[in-house]
């Protein structure tokens, strides 16, 4: 496929009501950073798009309200970012960057991570140093065997791991053979209506053949859990991007980093 902007990589933004100021802020301030790259801002059928949209000359495409919206929540989201018919409907780009409205970049550095050649690039689930002191490790792994005994999922599948969904690059084609492939655990996924069973683990924890980067590398994309901790470890450098900053918990830490962030 063509090293060019539009067939290597396309920002994909899932919309479903008016934005937030905080969320326009970061809409603006995303399309003028990756002002190279072309954007396409998905929203429900019958939903008019968020009116800077048309102010900023932004594609907008409709999708069916059962996948994006208020009919069936993050169920409906879940559904589409597992269909194959969703990756399959992006059949001229290599790459696409899911950047949902409460993600900020920092730079643009979109180009670099396609031609890195992953099939998944996003922030990982930080394990803090907290969990090696004696007392919490030892609790964690008596709470990680009672999970296991009733069946239920357990968070520290994830540390260590690479996937948060919210700023996400997927190559395309990668992701929609995976969906006819994974089918089965996808519908599994699917019917547990548990947060450790939302898209984004599925593409982190499921597809065996994928080539995601090691946890480090992956932090100069993405940070979203623990902001203060993730930068540290950077040793001050921001990454690509960071996804949830909107988050009341979040933004202490980015005060002074994102404008909007008082």
């Amino acid at each position: 496929m063509a090293d060019s902007p539009r067939s290597l990589v396309r920002v994909v933004v899932p919309v479903y009501r008016e934005l937030t100021p905080d969320e326009e802020s970061s809409l603006r301030n995303n399309v003028r950073v990756l002002a190279a790259w072309p954007f396409t801002v998905l929203h429900p059928r019958g939903v008019t798009p968020p009116a800077c949209c048309r102010e900023l000359g932004l594609e907008t495409r409709a999708v069916g309200d059962e996948w994006l919206g208020r009919r069936n929540g993050i169920a409906g989201y879940n559904r589409m970012m597992l269909s194959e018919e969703f990756y399959a409907s992006f059949p001229d780009t290599e790459y696409i960057l899911i950047c949902h409205t409460d993600a900020w970049i920092f730079r643009d550095e979109l180009g670099d991570w396609c031609r890195r050649g992953y099939d998944c690039v996003a922030a990982p689930w930080l394990r803090r140093p907290l969990y090696d002191l004696p007392l919490v490790k030892q609790y964690m792994q008596w709470r990680e065997r009672m999970k296991r005994r009733r069946g239920e999922a357990s968070r520290q599948v994830l540390y260590g791991r690479v996937g948060n969904g919210g700023l996400s690059l997927r190559r395309v084609e990668a992701f929609r053979r995976a969906c006819a492939t994974y089918r089965t655990e996808a519908e599994n996924y699917l019917a547990d209506p548990c947060h450790l069973h939302n898209e984004d683990v599925f593409w982190a924890v499921v597809p065996r053949e994928f080539r995601y980067p090691a946890p480090d590398e992956a932090l100069r994309f993405s940070i979203d859990t623990h902001p203060a901790y993730a930068l540290r470890r950077l040793g001050g450098d921001l990454p690509f991007g960071c996804h949830s900053w909107t988050k009341r918990r979040m933004r202490r830490a980015w005060r002074g980093i994102i404008p909007a962030a008082k």
